[in-house]
């Protein structure tokens, strides 16, 4: 029951981060990490976007911070690790040096105490990349430049190792992307930048072991990652797309899609469901978000059932007329009564049974 209410915490802060940034309004006083006595792992796929960013709060105590978005989206992603109560990254891994990536690792540097950061072995002139080198440097942070074959973490009941890149020299800046396999207890993610077939080919051939429950899938779900041969490798049983609405790429791309699918993997888009969250006791995965109920993985294949207004509280059959007069940014749907009564939601005058 205690998971169950921490879960739920979550889900509603996540919603009024992602309103404040529109609303402008301070955030709720909720201190997460005392309303639970689990050491579970809790991954938040934070919805950025075109873009990337995963913070990683591990059983041990310690926090990861994979990527940082986009150059605007400092302030969202420094609210929401002030509001689960972090007060220092100890891991922060820059997987690539494009924008979508690292454009706002300068600013979440400056306010945030990182330990030790992790970039792949390749330079840029871009400015946020120059400006993310000047603030490491100012602040005398080590870098460890990540190849294959590096171990972050390594104790009882918890890795987390890289691998990839394997080479050199790349004729494309995607494939310099750190890859990197978290593994607790009998729970496996794999997370994989913008690594696309040449990286995962080299992944496969070398015979690493890349079977994983969970795969933060590559390049936002475009063509060129997510190979046959790699899937068949990974076999996940989810998978995470961070990609944004109607995206000028038209990510995720069909082809992506077909293959996932093949493997038999559920699909978790962030531009449908808004930050996702993935928690592991251990032995079992949970993927949640404010429009899925909690261990229920298939809600994104079923039938929208009711239609919730996030100013108001109150939720609504789809053909309430209601529901005409709910400005598309402020809607939330659920498949399930009681997902909407589990989120703070309550039926209107006319949609009560």
């Amino acid at each position: 029951m205690k998971k169950n209410i921490k879960i739920i915490m979550i889900i509603l802060l996540f919603t009024f981060i992602l309103s404040a940034c529109s609303i402008n309004f301070s955030l709720p006083d909720i201190n997460i990490k005392e309303s639970s006595e689990t050491s579970d792992l809790l991954i938040y796929f934070i919805d950025v976007g075109q873009a990337d960013c995963t913070l990683i709060e591990l059983p041990n105590g310690e926090e990861v911070l994979i990527d940082t978005g986009n150059t605007d989206d400092a302030d969202l992603v420094i609210d929401t690790i002030n509001s689960l109560n972090i007060d220092k990254i100890e891991y922060l891994i820059l997987t690539h040096p494009h924008e979508d990536h690292m454009g706002s690792a300068s600013d979440i540097i400056k306010e945030i105490e990182i330990e030790k950061i992790y970039i792949p072995d390749i330079e840029s002139d871009a400015k946020f990349y120059e400006d993310a080198k000047k603030v490491i440097k100012s602040q005398n942070i080590p870098i460890i430049k990540a190849t294959a074959g590096l171990t972050i973490i390594d104790i009882p009941d918890l890795t987390f190792k890289v691998l990839a890149p394997n080479s050199m020299y790349y004729s494309e800046m995607n494939e310099y992307s750190i890859v990197s396999r978290l593994e607790y207890k009998n729970t496996s993610f794999l997370f994989t930048g913008d690594a696309e077939s040449v990286s995962e080919l080299e992944m496969v051939n070398k015979g690493y072991y890349l079977k994983s429950d969970l795969l933060h899938v590559g390049h936002h779900g475009g063509r060129t990652s997510s190979s046959k041969k790699f899937l068949d490798s990974v076999n996940p049983k989810y998978s995470i797309i961070s990609v944004g609405k109607d995206n000028i790429y038209g990510h995720p791309h069909e082809e992506t899609l077909k293959r996932l699918k093949a493997v038999g993997t559920e699909i978790y888009k962030i531009n449908e469901l808004g930050t996702i969250i993935a928690t592991s006791d251990g032995n079992k995965i949970s993927i949640i978000s404010d429009q899925l109920s909690i261990n229920d993985s298939s809600a994104t294949n079923q039938k929208v059932q009711f239609i919730g207004n996030k100013n108001t509280r109150k939720f609504h059959i789809p053909n309430c007329s209601s529901v005409k007069t709910i400005k598309e940014a402020n809607r939330v749907s659920f498949t399930k009564r009681e997902n909407a009564v589990n989120q703070g939601y309550e039926p209107c005058g006319s949609c009560k049974p």
